[in-house]
């Protein structure tokens, strides 16, 4: 089987961290998040996936190479506009041949079984299926409502509102690769464009309730939030320390990511924060639930609380409104 992850978008909520990369690659325990999502799909017995790219493209090759360390052949679609959901998928079309893919996002974290999703999608019939979450309070994602079989009446309301179970896609998916000759070339919608449109005409699209982690990083406290929750269980301080991190003498350190070659200096403390690679906290200084990006330092003295710390230089002319300067560095309240 063969799939694709979505990996051209610009992350523009997840500035000023998409500055420095692509948000599929930012990372994420001290690793880029796409490498979680390439793992899945090897192990659910894909060998071959495309991953589209526009914003930074470099730092998703640099991030994940050929794929050969993961089992796979990466290949990849450059976009020189960004295409969507679906439009990034139709111009890979010729990729897929004939066979149902694996559709994936490639700015979330999961945990699914993807076998058992493509199991399901085998044995049902369907033209395309979602892999669903249970839909959380919060409004901020459209409403998939399925019937008891598991079929799926409405998204976001569309093309008519339903009464069944409601859930919430996960960004998931298998669909036939014909599917995407439905779509004209140019920017298109998965959603609006394609399934929208089949439900409509009354075709079978499925969705499966997926158990397993899934963490969405649509704002860096989003981002810093969930990778707080993914260091529970190990351990007192709650600590994941990346290779050459250093920890000095008299310094604490509670429930954070310290990456790579990060640097807590003696006397210094750090708790509910995520340090990205070569980011540092001088002797003395305070940082709390915050981001240290990599080149960014929290020097002797400073108290860094819910903000983004990383180098002035990274931000462009029209990034700096609202940015808080300390020498060469800049500071920006995480929302």
């Amino acid at each position: 089987m063969k799939a694709m992850v979505l990996a051209a978008g610009l992350g523009l909520r997840m500035r000023p961290l998409t500055l420095m990369r692509a948000k599929p690659v930012l990372p994420v325990l001290d690793r880029p998040l796409l490498q979680f999502t390439l793992e899945r799909l090897a192990k659910a017995g894909v060998r071959d996936v495309v991953v589209n790219l526009h914003h930074l493209p470099d730092s998703v090759i640099d991030a994940v190479g050929t794929g050969r360390g993961l089992g796979l052949r990466i290949h990849y679609s450059f976009e020189r506009e960004i295409l969507g959901t679906g439009g990034g998928p139709r111009a890979a079309r010729d990729f897929f041949g004939r066979e149902p893919f694996l559709l994936v996002n490639g700015d979330v974290y999961f945990d699914f079984e993807l076998r058992a999703l493509v199991a399901r999608h085998s044995a049902s019939g369907a033209l395309a299926t979602l892999a669903l979450r249970a839909q959380p309070d919060t409004g901020a994602y459209s409403s998939v409502v399925t019937d008891r079989r598991g079929r799926i009446l409405s998204i976001g309301g569309r093309p008519r509102p339903g009464e069944g179970t409601v859930s919430m896609f996960a960004g998931v998916h298998v669909l036939g690769a014909q599917l995407l000759d439905r779509l004209p070339p140019g920017p298109s919608d998965s959603v609006r464009d394609l399934y929208v449109p089949l439900l409509r005409e009354g075709a079978h699209l499925a969705g499966v309730r997926c158990t397993g982690a899934w963490y969405d990083f649509g704002r860096p406290a989003l981002y810093r939030d969930a990778q707080l929750r993914m260091l529970r269980g190990r351990g007192r301080g709650q600590i994941l320390l990346g290779s050459r991190a250093r920890i000095a003498a008299a310094a604490v350190v509670r429930r954070s990511v310290l990456g790579a070659g990060s640097r807590v200096a003696r006397a210094a403390r750090v708790g509910r924060s995520v340090l990205w690679p070569d980011a540092a906290v001088e002797h003395g200084a305070r940082v709390a639930g915050s981001i240290v990006t990599s080149g960014g330092v929290v020097r002797t003295g400073e108290r860094a609380e819910d903000v983004i710390v990383l180098p002035l230089a990274a931000l462009g002319p029209g990034d700096r409104a609202g940015v808080e300067r300390h020498g060469d560095m800049a500071w920006v309240g995480i929302e």
